[in-house]
């Protein structure tokens, strides 16, 4: 090793200044350009090794590349003599390991070098550059409070890449810091994936971030042990004591330590930059880096948290002095708000998403997957054994032990254990629209056509306790503490926009109607909480003489809604919410975008409207769609290339489902006329009269395919009294779950048939059964007919051969799916699963095959009855139809969902709605 005083070629030595795995460190001065620099010299056994020293270099040259304010240079790698060494950027100031040795590093002064630390590590990581060896020792912090990455990549430079690598030749791992060997990292903060010595990528320096921040704030080492070994071990399978992090801590910081210190790479962060945004949000709160009581009720669009959970709050109400759970009811208790996003590849099901806890400690939601619990002391949501695959209408029993849900697959209502195991079936149902386990251990359920029921919690035969009225439809059931009345929403489906809170005896069962509005619950508080549109309102009531007791008042804005609300209440207190207007939007302020087959978006010029059914023409130059909603929208055409509008239709009717003619000449469509249906077509360029091609009164006709002669117009044909109500209202907010739910129903069928072209242009049956198909879409060659089916409990899609459907049939999709479209080379079938939009190859020579899907891209995209998106000529994009963006929402396919927690709401409830 070279000595103070020595000359390495022009650099000259001046004192030690450090030692570490890859070499020692010099203070130099650099006699050229008469500036001072630090000098790593690199052990001898490197010079030895050729190919390392050109790896090294190639490394060296992108390392040297990094050009940011928070990253220490790299100046060259030079040779004198025989010596290897880097010349380096000096840093003046201590490490932060020095500084930690002090004592932990104040809150907010953490967070500002956190920041600088995740800003350095994502001007590498847009390089391609990992640090691999992110630790205190390596972050210099100089005397004016600006940080200094060190050291960054060399442990890439100088062993490459390798899959496999051994601990123990590790110099960071021992006290032979000279060895040659791998370098990867000091055992304490190395990920789970790098300890085990796997491949790694910059989700590996987000670990590290995490430890380092950790230790900042607790002046301790967030993985410890006597030696490597054991250092390693809690690593891989320990816990990381959060309850060493000072208390009240903000929510957002938090919450970067569980996502940073996630085992499962899938739900650490997958960005640095989503670590920092959290810290910027955390230090702009006006209320502090402390958990604060929640601001006036005035001021509820402020700034949320990300939701932490009760960890967090536990140590609030510990250091208050007030146990948050053990209040008093007279006592007035903090109101603290909350968000919870969803991990990835998470999307909720259904209408009904939420239940609650009624002691508000828990809360449950419906997805894809299956039910997940979130306990609010825990850190992650776990999916409940047993209820894998999709689900519906999740709620609790009175005592918090059970889980009581609706299961599509096998059309069941369910009720299973909160720890999980085997569901009890408890009936037959063929589809909830609400429940409620009541205090007597009974269950009262209801469903569009049947109304509203009632079921012991440990099974039976349900009892029919009342039916909607004629030309209603009825939804979330609630019976109210005395056991003797129903608190519900009533519809009426012949005007979809009349929802109703009513109540009901159940011994006199004469209805009484409330307000506007739906999806009422009541609270032992004395007030019924319910939505209009997209806000939760609150009025007093007596459960007594089923008497409002006066005003009704606005509380919460922005809550997901479709036709229910999409919130759950607990009587303790506990408010969850999904934030946000309808995925549909307004409906004159959707609008039509492009999105290709990564997800990326291009919106059209064409002004917001309430479009529906957009389907583009074969030479791929114009677009036909329906605007307007009931009882008068018509067929409109966008000319892509001139951008202007052309008006098709001019009736006074509902017009809907567009469909070209294979030569792009004609449109033919539905007409809805005073409940009236006929298939109607139109020369595409708007001259001479429509022409009815059939007319049936007892069905609901829409066209959606034709043969490949053009000689048969396959048609998805609907009947039953609520097919007309559904679709004439179109697009009205409820036909998004009316209209999935009657294909389910036994009073209503969806079926296909095919409409002849030639002769007397009957339409005849083409698949019928006893569940709904829907959706048909003949193939480019005209030999297979692809369509989804609610055989299995939900829609999947498959084929079958086209005319001849009963000699085979494959499944294409596997995880629910509708609305498929063939692409137009017929290689590949495209279909909706919830929000994603999904692909599958095909192969029809010599036998057809199905490959296996894949997702696309996903977004909550306008999607009601029918199919609400195109595929262009190329098969390169689609047309989509995007409605108003929710609130706090940017139009982006990825946005994440997330539910709102508002804990101890009801305080505010009584501040604003007080009892008299």
């Amino acid at each position: 090793m070279p000595e103070i005083g020595q000359n390495l070629s022009h650099y000259s030595l001046v004192e030690k200044i450090g030692k570490g795995g890859m070499g020692e460190v010099y203070k130099a001065k650099d006699q050229k350009l008469g500036r001072d620099v630090a000098i790593k010299v690199l052990p001898e056994e490197f010079a030895k090794d050729t190919d390392r020293v050109a790896r090294f270099q190639r490394e060296a040259k992108v390392l040297a590349s990094l050009n940011h304010p928070n990253i220490a240079a790299i100046y060259g790698l030079e040779e004198s003599g025989g010596t290897n060494f880097l010349v380096l950027e000096l840093v003046e100031g201590d490490t932060l390991a020095d500084r930690i040795k002090a004592g932990p590093v104040p809150v907010e002064e953490s967070l500002k070098l956190a920041l600088q630390i995740a800003e350095a590590l994502e001007a590498a990581h847009e390089k391609g550059v990992i640090h691999r060896d992110l630790k205190p020792a390596n972050i210099k912090v100089t005397p004016d409070g600006k940080v200094k990455v060190l050291d960054f990549g060399l442990a890439k430079a100088f062993v490459g890449e390798q899959e496999k690598v051994s601990l123990s030749n590790s110099p960071t791992l021992s006290d032979m810091a000279t060895q040659q060997g791998v370098i990867l990292g000091t055992a304490a903060y190395m990920s789970p994936e790098q300890a085990k010595g796997r491949a790694v990528d910059k989700r590996t320096d987000i670990w590290a971030f995490g430890c380092v921040l950790y230790e900042m704030l607790t002046g301790r080492v967030a993985f410890r042990g006597e030696d490597v070994s054991e250092i390693l071990a809690s690593v891989i399978k320990g816990d990381v004591k959060l309850d060493l992090l000072p208390a009240n801590l903000h929510p957002r910081v938090r919450e970067v330590f569980i996502r940073c210190l996630q085992r499962d790479l899938n739900r650490r962060y997958q960005d640095i930059r989503e670590a920092r945004y959290e810290i910027e949000q955390a230090l702009a709160d006006p209320g502090g880096l402390f958990l604060q009581p929640a601001a006036a009720v005035g001021q509820q669009k402020r700034a949320r948290t990300v939701l932490p959970w009760i960890a967090a709050l536990v140590l609030t109400a510990i250091t208050a002095g007030v146990a948050v759970w053990k209040l008093k009811p007279s006592e007035p208790r903090q109101v603290l708000r909350f968000e919870y996003e969803l991990p990835e590849g998470q999307h909720f099901n259904g209408t009904n998403s939420l239940g609650i806890s009624p002691d508000g400690r828990q809360f449950v939601y419906s997805t894809t997957k299956g039910l997940y619990l979130r306990s609010l002391d825990g850190f992650t949501a776990k999916l409940i054994a047993g209820t894998e695959g999709r689900t519906a209408n999740p709620f609790f029993s009175p005592d918090g032990k059970w889980i009581g849900y609706y299961s599509p697959a096998d059309q069941k209502l369910k009720k299973i254990s909160i720890n999980g195991g085997a569901a009890v079936a408890l009936c037959d149902v063929s589809r909830v629209s609400g429940a409620h386990w009541s205090a007597d251990d009974t269950i009262v359920f209801s469903t569009l056509t049947e109304g509203i029921m009632r079921v012991s919690a440990n099974g039976g035969t349900p009892q029919a306790l009342f039916k909607p009225k004629s030309g209603f439809i009825i939804s979330d059931p609630q019976i109210l503490p005395d056991g003797k009345s129903v608190l519900y929403t009533a519809v009426s489906d012949g005007s979809l926009g009349q929802q109703r809170v009513m109540v009901q005896s159940i011994k006199s069962g004469d209805p009484k109607e409330l307000f506007a509005g739906f999806t009422a619950r009541y609270l032992s508080t004395g007030h019924i909480v319910y939505a209009v549109g997209n806000n939760l309102f609150a009025v007093p009531f007596n459960p007594d003489t089923l008497e409002i007791k006066g005003a009704q008042v606005p509380i919460v804005e922005d809550v997901l809604s479709t036709n229910a609300s999409k919130y759950a209440l607990s009587d303790s207190g506990t408010l969850a919410y999904l934030p946000g207007k309808s995925a549909t939007g307004s409906v004159d302020k959707r609008t039509l975008v492009w999105v290709d087959r990564n997800g990326k978006e291009e919106p059209l010029t064409a002004q917001p409207n309430a479009y529906a059914f957009p389907r583009i023409s074969p030479d791929g130059t114009r677009i036909a769609l329906t605007i307007g909603g009931a009882p008068n929208s018509n067929i409109w055409i966008w000319d892509l290339a001139r951008k202007t509008w052309t008006r098709l239709t001019l009736e006074e009717s509902t017009d809907i489902a567009p469909l070209w003619t294979l030569d792009g000449k004609r449109i033919a469509f539905s007409a809805i006329v005073k409940g009236k249906n006929s298939v109607r077509w139109k020369a595409a360029d708007g001259t001479g009269k429509d022409e009815s091609l059939d007319s049936l009164t007892d069905r609901l006709l829409y066209p959606s395919s034709w043969s490949r002669d053009a000689k048969a117009m396959i048609l998805e044909e609907t009947t039953g009294a609520t097919a007309f109500t559904v679709m004439a209202a179109l697009p009205a907010a409820l036909a998004a779950t009316a209209g999935w739910s009657l294909r389910a129903s036994t009073n209503t069928s969806s079926d296909i048939g095919v409409l002849s072209m030639e002769g007397d242009r009957a339409v005849k049956p083409l698949l019928q059964g006893k569940f709904a198909e829907v959706h048909p879409q003949i193939s480019p060659d005209g030999r297979w007919i692809a369509y989804a089916s609610y055989e299995s409990g939900q829609f999947e899609v498959y084929v079958s051969p086209f005319p001849q459907v009963d000699d085979g049939r494959w499944t294409i999709s596997t995880s629910g799916g509708e609305q498929p479209r063939w692409s137009p080379d017929g290689r590949e079938l495209f279909y909706r699963s919830g929000d994603a939009m999904m692909v599958v190859p095909v192969n029809t020579e010599p036998t057809f095959k199905v490959g296996t899907p894949t997702r696309l891209f996903h977004g909550a995209y306008y999607s009601l009855i029918g199919r609400m998106w195109d595929v262009s000529p190329d098969g390169k994009r689609f047309l989509m139809i995007r409605g108003e963006p929710t609130s706090g929402e940017t139009s982006t396919p990825e946005t994440r969902q997330r539910i709102n927690i508002v804990l101890n709401w009801t305080e505010e409830l009584k501040q604003r709605v007080p009892i008299k």
